[in-house]
């Protein structure tokens, strides 16, 4: 492979084997081709998303060098543009460094995303800045034009005025912008036209994922749009604002008069990455133990988001378990759950997320949402990475290129007390990856204490290096000290169990736990009565 020009603003990485499918792959990517090579190599059994060292990918490299036709192949095979390097870059950045628009508009149209940052907090836009003068201002105009587009389409206001088609169109760019036809959906007035109902169930909208043609409009899987003008604060009840993770705070409004719990950055205008990795997870696997997503909330530029959850009346787990002020000592009950039934409520959306090949990623008592008394559901899917398989995946469909989300973010390194190394040093998780996390977070319900001590995240990985783990705490009830010490080896061969055989462990624990239920609200901690208002009963809706 040539060695990175100084021009680039990445380092590119190389592959162990020059003369394997992915080193043969990336060769035929950094030439652009020829075509015909290109797809005899993709019809095999080669991963289209093969990375080298630096996590770069075949579609990276055709779309740093400007190769359109390798891009637009590579694109048709399946490969991600949204998939992330090392450094946090995805294709799309690439593409708009390099100034090329036809590259550009291939990514965008295989759902590519502007506002994805790599780890600098760099976007698309950034990176194309960077490029040549004349190119980038060409590519520059194109994201203006795409970002007014949808604009249009999901707030309702007029195209730009800053932004000319006629100067795009002018271009050799010229057939591929006749496509951005996403306005011509709407009569002046905002309403559907008529032909709407024939066209295809899916519009690109280019750089800001898929949205439907169906009205009132929202994202393929039928999640709405919430235009940031209805939501309003909460009324009649107090605020109930909690810390979902270190950047996104989780909040009680109201959505056309309807109780949500937005998820929104601590910072608005910061990097958005974690709310749209969530976003890509939670609006495709649903599950009666999975927090349940009821809208989408763009910001009027586009930049930023907050999603619309299910309302959440009690707060996080780890709100609960260790709420700010002196401790009262020993571990706090749960408003309508014992332990046990808690914890089977988590472990079934889990054995979910493992039979779509998919691990959590980053289980810890913040993921864990009480959303009415004897209601416990898992969020917190930003994180989300797919099992390592002994087997090709196979092939993509017609129209889901990607095949499912892609790996998500890194866990940050406050979650690293509830992680197993492999998850902390970006391994592929191991089929017992959750299994780890569940423990850690089994022992903490019981005990009602932070995993570790509470010692800090880079401290435990320090540990874990060492070749520390864990140790069962006795404070653990007897009937669950064994399902509980089974998924806390070190390293996915010290560990044995599955989640399968936890969940029936965990139900024999049940059955022999004396502990009595709380079924009624005058078992209540008055606690949380007097700070998160008057939450539903178990079997309201």
């Amino acid at each position: 492979m040539p060695s990175p020009r100084s021009r680039f603003p990445v380092e590119l990485g190389s592959v162990r084997d020059p003369e394997a499918q992915v080193g043969q792959l990336h060769r035929l990517a950094v030439a652009g081709g020829p075509g015909w090579g290109l797809t005899r190599l993709l019809r095999r059994v080669v991963q289209v998303d093969g990375e080298n060292s630096a996590g770069q990918t075949g579609l990276f490299l055709s779309a740093l060098l400007g190769h359109s036709s390798a891009v637009q192949l590579l694109l048709t095979f399946g490969a991600n543009p949204n998939h992330r390097c090392l450094d946090g870059s995805t294709p799309v950045h690439t593409g708009a460094f390099s100034g090329r628009r036809p590259v550009v508009l291939h990514l965008l149209w295989a759902g590519g995303d502007l506002r994805l940052r790599d780890q600098q907090g760099r976007t698309p836009r950034d990176w194309a800045e960077q490029g040549g003068a004349r190119q980038s201002r060409e590519v520059l105009e194109l994201l203006e034009l795409c970002r007014a587009r949808v604009a249009a389409l999901v707030h309702g206001g007029a195209l730009a005025s800053s932004v000319s088609l006629g100067q795009l169109q002018a271009g050799s760019v010229h057939h591929l912008c006749g496509s951005l036809w996403l306005p011509r959906l709407l009569r002046a007035d905002g309403a559907p036209r008529q032909e709407q109902t024939r066209r295809p169930p899916q519009i690109p909208a280019l750089g800001f994922g898929q949205l439907s043609s169906l009205w009132p409009l929202g994202l393929l899987t039928g999640i709405p749009l919430a235009d940031p003008k209805e939501l309003l604060p909460a009324q009649g009840e107090p605020d109930r604002t909690y810390e979902s993770s270190s950047r996104t705070l989780m909040a009680n409004l109201l959505w056309r008069g309807h109780p949500v719990t937005a998820r929104q950055l601590k910072v608005p205008g910061t990097q958005p990455d974690v709310l749209l990795a969530d976003l890509q997870h939670c609006s495709t696997l649903h599950h009666p133990n999975m927090l349940l997503l009821m809208a989408l909330s763009p910001s009027v530029d586009l930049s930023g988001l907050c999603l619309l959850f299910e309302p959440v009346w009690l707060g996080s787990l780890h709100v609960v378990l260790h709420p700010r002020g002196p401790s009262q000592g020993g571990p706090r009950s749960v408003p309508g759950l014992p332990p046990g039934h808690l914890l089977l409520q988590v472990l079934e959306a889990l054995l979910f997320l493992q039979a779509r090949w998919r691990a959590h990623g980053s289980l810890s008592s913040h993921a864990v949402q009480l959303v009415r008394p004897g209601l416990a559901k898992v969020g917190s899917l930003e994180h989300g990475r797919p099992l390592h398989r002994c087997w090709p995946p196979p092939r993509p469909q017609q129209g889901y290129p990607r095949g499912g989300p892609g790996p998500g973010l890194p866990p940050p390194p406050e979650l690293y007390p509830w992680l197993p190394l492999e998850l902390i040093c970006g391994d592929v998780p191991a089929a017992t990856s959750d299994l780890y996390s569940f423990c850690i977070l089994a022992q903490e319900v019981f005990t009602g204490e932070l995993p570790w001590a509470g010692r800090k995240g880079p401290e435990v990985k320090a540990k874990l290096e060492a070749g520390e783990s864990l140790a069962l705490d006795p404070l653990v009830p007897a009937p669950y000290q064994a399902l509980v010490q089974a998924g806390l080896g070190l390293g996915p061969a010290d560990r044995w169990g599955s989640l399968q055989s936890t969940r029936y462990l965990l139900r024999e624990a049940m059955a022999q736990d004396s502990t009595p239920e709380v079924s009624s609200r005058k078992h209540w901690p008055t606690r949380y009565l007097s700070s998160q208002g008057s939450p539903p009963g178990p079997g309201d809706s």
